[in-house]
């Protein structure tokens, strides 16, 4: 089961980070008004990371 999710987080996130984090940026994510995110997944589970502030 880890390897399979190994291998799909390996086509999200082309270059292997500690963090496994998406590439793209994205504002509001997930409902957080104003603030640009991006969706990571550490070994302890995947959730919405702030950037930086003001889209």
């Amino acid at each position: 089961m880890g390897r399979l999710i190994d291998r799909v987080l390996a086509r999200i996130v082309p270059t292997a980070e500690a963090s496994a984090c998406s590439g793209g940026y994205f504002c509001n994510a997930a409902g957080h008004p104003g603030y640009w995110y991006r969706f990571c997944c550490p070994q302890d589970g995947c959730e919405w990371t702030k950037v930086r502030s003001s889209c």
